[in-house]
Formats: C-alpha cells, sequence, structure tokens
C-alpha cells in the first residue's frame, strides 16, 4: 500500500520526495541552521540564541547537542567575563585620572 500526500491524499511512491499530483513536498529538510556548521557559525554570531537551533535539531545526537550546550553556555561565561573585566579596567583608569 502506498503513502498518501498530506496535501491532495493521492497515493505517492514511497521514494518520492515531491507529489505528482500537488507538488506537495514530501520530506521536508532541515535547514542549514540544524546542521553542525550551521549551529557553529549561528554560535559566533549570535551567542547562546544559537540553543534552540540545537535542540531542534534532529539531525545531532542527544550526547551532542548537550556538549554544544556546554561549549556555548562556557563560550558566554568567558565572553561576558572578558567584557565585565575590560570595563572594569577601563573604570580604573579614568579614575585615575
Amino acid at each position: 500500500m502506498n503513502p498518501l500526500c498530506p496535501s491532495c491524499r493521492q497515493a505517492v511512491d514511497e521514494t518520492d520526495f515531491y507529489c505528482r499530483h500537488c507538488g506537495h513536498t514530501l520530506r521536508p529538510r532541515m535547514g542549514f541552521w540544524y546542521s553542525h556548521g550551521g549551529i557553529l557559525l549561528l554560535t559566533l554570531l549570535a551567542g547562546p540564541f544559537a540553543l534552540p537551533c540545537v535542540w531542534l535539531s534532529r539531525r545531532i545526537s542527544t550526547t551532542a547537542k548537550w556538549l554544544w550546550t556546554l561549549g556555548i553556555a562556557l563560550m558566554t561565561y568567558y565572553l561576558v567575563y572578558s567584557i565585565y573585566q575590560t570595563i572594569q579596567l577601563i573604570h580604573s583608569t579614568m579614575v585615575a585620572f
């Protein structure tokens, strides 16, 4: 028994990517942002805002998701701490004058 198209309910072949009757996609692809490369790029651009893409990805194992989360959290902590130290240095330099 062949599966049915979710849009037009016509029979489609199991190997089809699109319905032959209405053109509806039968196998939606995950976007680039859900791959390891996409998450790395998004992490560099948006920092911790990349975490939803990590956990919504179906391409990445649960272990990899935890490793990505740990790495992003550590990177965020390091950047916030560095910015704090820089502000403290600027403030102490300005107070000395």
